[in-house]
């Protein structure tokens, strides 16, 4: 596969052939046996469908059994499709439209492949796949439209090259408001997030903060601070001391439970908040202090971590909640360090 894909987006995509490639293969199956079958089977299925059949068996077995071909099979078999459904189209529109007064199944496929175009490649080569297929697709039907004129096989042919046309274009508009979202997104949630730790920043605490006054919650913080942690920087360097950041912010998490928002405020400053009386939150501060005396960190061993923890009050301001917990760390730091201490 692709290095420059993200792993989650490999494992979709795997996910997705290994669903679908069986489905495919039932369908082309079928549509070969039904034609077969037939007392005048169509000489163009019986031969593009098991063409489909052998690509479909091929591209299963690389799936199950080939991963690292998957990204060359990927590209094989979109060229193969587009080719089958070029000559596809230019036989039915050729010999059997005026005729039979329809496309064919063949129609009800194209916008599925349209859409995982879209979903397998980026924006820009699905949109100049498609508009290939489209453009000889158009091409055809322009050479065969003045022989059809008159008939109903004209409206037919106008109304499908017309549907597909702004089926394309919706499906274009969509992947691109799509994908505007996502990056909006994904900024977003840079701008909220601290790059080292990968926890919520001073940012997003203060945005959790002032929700919660503004909501008057049950809510209590912790504030805590990693002691003598520029000495750490000092002695075993900062590379050492971002790594004791982020094996702080691991052990921390493992004591946390889920509804708990730990987030860095800066420097070697965290907190927490919790949606908990003051009590309990000094009780779970009390175990979040032991567990970091006792783990033996990678980089500089053993250390400890200062606690200072309050809980919101009627009337408080976020400057008069965030003081009540400055103070009690403060009080906390300057009693010996590796202590809690609440402040009401």
């Amino acid at each position: 596969m692709t290095k420059g894909i993200p792993l989650s987006l490999q494992k979709l995509k795997h996910r997705f052939y290994a669903v679908l490639l069986p489905i495919f293969l039932f369908v082309a199956s079928l549509g070969w046996y039904e034609e077969s079958q037939s007392d005048s089977p169509d000489r163009i299925n019986m031969v593009i469908l098991p063409t489909l059949i052998l690509f479909f068996i091929i591209s299963s077995w690389i799936v199950f059994f080939k991963k690292d071909w998957i990204e060359n099979t990927e590209k094989f078999n979109i060229i193969a499709i587009c080719l089958v459904s070029a000559i596809k189209f230019t036989y039915v529109v050729s010999y059997e439209l005026e005729q039979t007064g329809t496309l064919g199944t063949f129609t009800f496929w194209m916008p599925i492949f349209y859409m995982f175009l879209f979903f397998l490649l980026n924006s820009r080569l699905a949109l100049l796949t498609i508009a290939i297929t489209y453009i000889w697709f158009l091409g055809v039907g322009v050479y065969k439209f003045p022989e059809l004129i008159g008939t109903p096989a004209a409206t037919i042919l106008v109304q499908y090259m017309f549907a597909n046309l702004v089926f394309i274009l919706t499906l274009f508009f969509l992947q691109t408001v799509k994908q505007r979202y996502i990056k909006a997104e994904v900024m977003e949630e840079l701008a909220n997030t601290d790059y080292l730790t990968g926890l919520p920043n001073r940012r997003k605490i203060d945005q959790a903060l002032h929700q919660a006054l503004k909501k008057q919650q049950k809510i209590s913080i912790i504030y805590l601070d990693i002691d003598h942690f520029k000495q750490i920087n000092d002695t075993f360097g900062h590379t050492a001391g971002d790594e004791v950041l982020k094996e702080f912010t691991n052990e921390t998490l493992e004591v946390l439970k889920e509804e708990n928002m730990l987030g860095r405020w800066g420097g070697e400053e965290f907190m927490i908040i919790l949606k908990n009386d003051l009590n309990e939150a000094a009780i779970l501060a009390e175990k979040i202090r032991a567990h970091i005396a006792q783990h033996r960190f990678e980089a500089v061993g053993s250390l400890t971590a200062s606690f200072g923890v309050t809980a919101l009050q009627e009337g408080d301001t976020l400057d008069t909640l965030l003081n009540r917990a400055d103070k009690a760390l403060y009080k906390a730091k300057n009693s010996g360090r590796n202590k809690v201490v609440s402040n009401r």
